[in-house]
């Protein structure tokens, strides 16, 4: 049994045709995936795909460049997410990013500060 640990199904050209995705993993043992989460956008495809899914689990974060379109985003709003969502199992995609500068460094840390706080308490 393989577990994909580190996907994005919520891609476009994945998530248009997600069945055959997941039929093709399947003939080659993958048997579980976890989908990682980037935006809020992502997350709304998310929440759909594990729902459809009984093998699929997702996770909850706002990508380092990224960040700056989500100042709002806290330990708070985190926990309501993953109380909603049981197949919620990680919080994600998350980190600091400096290479590119998508993002401006303080609102990068903000929101990585944010997503440890929320790891932390509940323990994923």
């Amino acid at each position: 049994m393989i577990a994909d640990s580190h996907c994005h199904l919520d891609y476009l050209s994945l998530y248009d045709q997600l069945d055959k995705v997941i039929e093709r993993a399947n003939i080659n043992k993958v048997k579980y995936f976890l989908t990682i989460c980037t935006t809020l956008d992502s997350f709304d495809k998310i929440k759909v795909i594990i729902e459809k899914y009984k093998n699929i689990y997702g996770t909850f974060g706002i990508h380092p460049h990224e960040s700056k379109k989500f100042p709002e985003i806290n330990s708070k709003f985190i926990l309501d997410v993953k109380k909603k969502n049981s197949k919620i199992i990680g919080i994600g995609e998350t980190g600091l990013d400096f290479y590119y500068n998508h993002s401006d460094k303080e609102i990068q840390k903000k929101i990585f500060i944010e997503h440890v706080k929320a790891s932390s308490e509940l323990n994923i």
